[in-house]
Parts: C-alpha cells; sequence; structure tokens
C-alpha cells in the first residue's frame, strides 16, 4: 500500500514476495502437490500490463467508497467496480476501514483479508492503494478537504482518523460532503464511460456516439440481438458501446467537471439507487479497447482470492477426484461435477427448488453414478438424498480433515474453487456466488481450451427458471439486472493487445 501500513512493506520478503503473480505455491500451505496447484492457475503475469498507466493518473485526486450491504459475494463485485473506476480514474484508492460483513461471522473484515490487495502497489507501481486511515492523516486532519457545498475546509467527525470497527456512519457522511457523490450512476440505468484520452474530443465522441445508438431501431438494440452475433474485444467504440449498454438509457461519463474534483465518493444508498450492484466490465465502458481488455485481466490476474484459499480448495479437489476414481475405476482421471445449491436466506425463493426437482433437472446432462461434489448453505444434508441415491454425493463438510486450521470464513470462497472445477455445473440463477463460479469455469476454459471458449461458452447449466436452463450454453451479452449471471464479455478474447498497451 502506497505509503501506508509500512511494516507490511518492510516485510514483503516474508509476505509479498511469496505470492507469485504468475504461480501457485502450497508448500506452507500443506499440499497439494505443485501439478494440483499449476491447475488451479488461471491468472498470468503480464509485464507490460504491469506498466501500463491511466491517461488521468494524478496522485492528489482520491475515490473512496462504501462498502455493499449484501453477502460476500456482492461486497466483492463492488469492490472489483471501485478499483477498476479509480484506476481508470487515475485516482488513488482509499480502502473503507475494517468492518463486520454480512454472512461472514462477528468479526471485522478489510479486504485485504480475502484479496491480495496488498499487492497491488508491488506489482502496478502507477495505482495507489491507501488505508482510510493514511488518508485522514493526508487529506482530513490537514483540511484539503472542503465541502463540496459551501467550500469550508471540512475536519474528521472528532478529528477521529482510526475507524476500524467502529460505527462507520458519521465517518460516510463526512466523506458525502467532502466529496463528489455522482449522481444517478446507477448500474441499472446507464454505463459509465471512460475517454480515451483528457482531450475534450474524445468526450465530445462518446455523446455522440450514444446520441447514434439511441436512434437505432428497438429490435437492434435487444441483448438477445448479439447471441451469435457479438461485437469483438478489439472492435470499434460504437459496436462494443451499442452491446454492452444492454438497453440501459444513460451513460455517464467521466466528464472534465468530475476530472476536476479531488475526491470522488461512491456511496450506498438503495433508495436513491445508489449501490455497486453490478460486474465491473458490464457497468464500466472505455472508449480505447486496449484499455477494455487491460482492465479485464487486471482484475483476472491480480484480484482473485489468496492463496491460501486456493491451496484449500485443491487439496480437496484432489480428494474428491481420489474418491471418484474409487468409486467408479474406469473413470481413472477423477472427473466429477457439481453444483450450487443456494437456499438459506435467499431472496429469491423460486429458485429453492425440491431435490427431486433438481434430480429432475440435471439427470439429462449428468451420468448416472456419477460423482458430484454440492456446494450449498443446506445444513440438512438429508435434504440430498434423493440425489444421493442416483450419484456419488459429497460436501465441503466430507473433507473437513483437509482444511484444519483455515478460517471459516473462507469456507465459501474454497466451495466456488471446487465447484469451477467440476466437469459439469448446475447453479442457482440470481445468485452472484454462482456466478462467480461461472466467471472462473470461464477463466479455466480459455486457459484449457475447452469446448466452446471462443465463443464463451462453459458446460454450465441453471435450474431455474426454465428459460434460463441453457443460458451459459451460447454467448450472451450484458443484460438487466445483470448481477443475476457472469456474461462471457469478462473471458472471452481478453488477451488480445497485450503488447500495444
Amino acid at each position: 500500500l502506497a505509503d501506508a501500513d509500512a511494516s507490511m512493506l518492510d516485510e514483503k520478503n516474508n509476505t509479498v514476495q511469496s505470492h507469485r503473480i504468475a504461480g501457485l505455491s502450497c508448500e506452507k500451505y500443506g499440499g497439494p502437490s505443485d501439478d494440483i496447484a499449476k491447475e488451479l492457475v488461471y491468472w498470468e503475469d503480464i509485464p507490460s500490463d504491469a506498466a501500463y498507466v491511466s491517461p488521468f493518473r494524478d496522485t492528489g485526486k482520491y475515490l473512496t467508497f462504501e462498502p455493499d450491504h449484501g453477502g460476500w459475494n456482492n461486497i466483492r463485485m463492488a469492490m472489483e467496480t471501485t478499483l477498476v473506476l479509480a484506476h481508470a480514474m487515475g485516482r488513488t484508492l482509499v480502502l473503507p476501514p475494517e468492518k463486520h460483513m454480512y454472512l461472514l461471522g462477528h468479526n471485522q473484515f478489510s479486504f485485504n483479508d480475502f484479496f491480495h490487495l496488498e499487492s497491488l502497489h508491488l506489482e502496478h507501481q502507477d495505482f495507489d492503494i491507501i488505508t482510510m486511515e493514511e488518508f485522514l492523516k493526508r487529506e482530513g486532519i490537514t483540511g484539503n478537504l472542503v465541502d463540496e457545498t459551501t467550500k469550508e475546509a471540512l475536519i474528521p467527525p472528532n478529528n477521529q482518523v482510526q475507524w476500524d470497527g467502529k460505527d462507520l456512519n458519521p465517518l460516510f457522511g463526512y466523506l458525502r460532503r467532502a466529496g463528489h457523490v455522482p449522481s444517478n450512476w446507477d448500474p441499472l440505468e446507464c454505463m459509465a464511460a471512460i475517454p480515451a484520452t483528457k482531450d475534450e474530443s474524445d468526450i465530445a465522441k462518446l455523446r455522440e456516439m450514444h446520441e447514434e445508438i439511441k436512434v437505432l431501431p428497438p429490435d437492434s438494440l435487444k441483448p438477445d440481438a448479439f447471441t451469435g452475433n457479438y461485437a469483438e474485444s478489439d472492435g470499434p467504440a460504437f459496436e462494443r458501446l451499442k452491446e454492452n449498454l444492454g438497453l440501459r438509457p444513460n451513460l455517464c461519463i467521466y466528464d472534465k467537471t468530475m476530472q476536476e474534483k479531488k475526491l470522488i465518493h461512491f456511496q450506498v444508498d438503495r433508495k436513491n439507487h445508489d449501490r455497486m450492484l453490478t460486474h465491473f466490465y458490464a457497468f464500466v465502458f472505455f472508449q480505447d479497447w486496449k484499455q477494455d481488455l487491460w482492465t479485464k485481466r487486471f482484475i483476472r490476474d491480480h484480484v482473485r482470492y489468496l492463496d491460501e484459499v486456493f491451496c484449500a480448495a485443491g487439496r480437496i479437489i484432489d480428494a474428491v477426484r481420489a474418491r471418484a476414481r474409487k468409486h467408479n475405476p474406469a473413470n481413472t482421471d477423477g472427473i466429477y461435477d457439481s453444483f450450487h445449491v443456494r437456499r438459506g436466506d435467499f431472496q429469491y425463493k423460486k429458485t429453492r427448488l425440491s431435490a427431486e426437482e433438481l434430480l429432475q433437472i440435471s439427470q439429462p446432462h449428468l451420468q448416472r453414478g456419477t460423482s458430484l461434489f454440492i456446494s450449498t448453505d443446506e445444513r440438512n444434508k438429508s435434504f440430498f438424498e434423493p440425489l444421493s441415491k442416483i450419484y456419488d454425493v459429497s460436501f465441503l463438510s466430507d473433507y473437513g480433515d483437509l482444511i484444519k486450521g483455515l478460517p471459516p470464513n473462507y469456507y465459501g470462497m474454497v466451495d466456488q474453487v471446487i465447484a469451477s472445477k467440476g466437469r459439469i455445473f448446475f447453479g442457482t440463477w440470481f445468485s452472484s456466488f454462482s456466478g462467480y463460479i461461472n466467471r472462473m469455469r470461464g477463466y479455466y476454459s480459455v486457459k484449457d481450451r475447452l469446448e466452446g471458449y471462443k465463443e464463451g461458452v462453459t458446460l454450465s447449466w441453471y435450474f431455474y427458471p426454465d428459460d434460463r436452463h441453457e443460458e451459459m450454453r451460447e454467448y450472451r451479452s450484458v443484460r438487466r439486472p445483470i448481477y443475476m449471471r457472469e456474461f462471457p464479455t469478462s473471458w472471452r478474447n481478453i488477451d488480445k493487445g497485450i503488447d500495444e498497451i
């Protein structure tokens, strides 16, 4: 982290350097083997990407944000989006204080507890990330922040700079006054547009493109119009914008007014539809296709779960495959299939199908007797008995001896990685947990050149609703409500132009 948490950077020989960008070493975590660890790596180390600098870079400008109030994967989505916006705008990203996160127990967490954010500044020297404490010491206590309305200097509430574990409402109220809060940046109604350069002519071109798109025949803009007719990832900005707008009426441009603001603050206010419940690639449009693809690689290669999570998943994947081989000696590769069945407090009740329905829907795609790993929040495992009569079913809880000492807050992430390596996957529609599994499956499909990878297609299905069952079996463009699934534009053909950036 730039200028912050110096003790962590002083220990980089023990911490940061042990996290190899292009690889995964699990020796210190108790395995698995190097071969399995290598198989789990979908990320890459691209030197020219590390040297890329945003055309808007300004170390004296900042971006702050309020974490989403939903579950972990909603929080992750919003975090990815703000990371992308901060770099795209050339601003220093200020991480929020540690806080309790929904469904992750009662402890306080920061994003460093789940991702290698401490490495980002070292891997990208021109991307600065600092703590809220450092930001308030640097710009708040010194009176460098002013009220957006009165232009009077603003001091943090009670001169406080350390907010970890505290009520954050006073702090966020302060930031809302001191920063420029973008209005009408609702991901369901607009797409954020980043000009290729600071030149005002690029802003004008974005506006002209949007006006041209608005008068096109409505049928040509419907998401189904792009199935099998997608814009190439390095295609003209007009074609890419037309597809990725996904019928959203507005374009929210990073214009001169926003560029000049010292602090931009993204608030969470559901009444005003201020919530980053979206995927970074579905919300942020880049006029320059090279910057667009750089951003998608940046998230793929650097914003991933901790090594400890992947190593724990690797040990269980090894065990699941051993179980599959034992169950069926002819299955020499230990192939298994996977489900994510969301039940619990999920708000979309219609997705809560009976075990008999899950069996009926999936049976045409699975071989009788297949080994099936089920990721689920259903605590009563007898619920799955109808499936157990047909398949060799196992759960994360069956492999508890392999994750002893692993913080329980990582269990869901481990579940996701295991499920992402299944031959066939069935997920829960509307679940961002299932969505992220499918994005990882997309990354793996490209790496391993699996069936359908050129079109962004994976061997994935959804249980419900009926008209979404085959959703992942053909290219689908971004469309509302966006969060209900992930889209192939995030992984398909994103390695173009690496040496041109």
